[in-house]
């Protein structure tokens, strides 16, 4: 899709809201609808809307999605773009934090992946596109869940620590519509050369390159 406004965008489970502030400053009028369930973190990505001059070309929503009332707020069918980097673990895998905050966000307490990926479909418009950064690990799940409700797998690219590392996460993008089975597979992004330094790309990527 290409990076130009005007485009709506909606970011599930924004956190501090980083991710579609950088959006934002990336694309030319674009709008941002942000939602956080979590009050702290939904409170700090208003504040760095505010305090990067942002406010009038984005919301932050404090609500949960797991409430079909709530999510309702959002409308449907009504965004270009709907991001996610959502919570890693499953139930059951691995320990959870005790602390609340920090639990909610690294497990799903309270929005599994198959609520998360039906979600997606249903906020965006036809020919929308669904973008999420999750486990490699998962990958499998996460494709098929996707296909099940009718989004199609259009771009995949792993990310690797280090050249000779497995990959930890992927990239994928997911389109509402269209033909099924065109999945373009994208070089591999490496985050750190052996020296445990960034690659120039991951410095592009965060903004650190000079």
């Amino acid at each position: 899709m290409p990076l130009r406004g005007p485009v709506e965008i909606c970011d599930l489970g924004a956190g501090c809201g980083i991710i579609g502030l950088a959006l934002l400053k990336r694309i030319d009028r674009a709008r941002l609808t942000a939602v956080e369930l979590q009050p702290r973190l939904a409170e700090l990505a208003r504040r760095n809307l505010i305090e990067n001059e942002l406010g009038e070309r984005g919301e932050v929503l404090e609500l949960d999605l797991a409430v079909p009332r709530e999510a309702r707020r959002l409308g449907g069918g009504r965004f270009d773009w709907v991001l996610s980097n959502p919570p890693y673990r499953a139930l059951g895998r691995g320990a959870t934090n005790p602390e609340e905050e920090s639990a909610i966000a690294r497990h799903e307490l309270r929005l599994p992946l198959a609520r998360l990926i039906a979600e997606q479909r249903r906020l965006l418009r036809p020919r929308g596109y669904a973008a999420l950064v999750y486990p490699s690990a998962r990958l499998g799940e996460l494709m098929g869940m996707a296909i099940a409700v009718g989004l199609q797998p259009r771009t995949l690219r792993l990310v690797h620590p280090r050249a000779d590392e497995p990959a930890t996460r992927a990239l994928v993008l997911l389109a509402k519509g269209g033909a099924a089975g065109t999945l373009t597979a994208r070089p591999p992004l490496i985050e750190r050369r052996g020296d445990g330094t960034p690659t120039d790309e991951l410095r592009r990527i965060t903004g650190d390159a000079s």
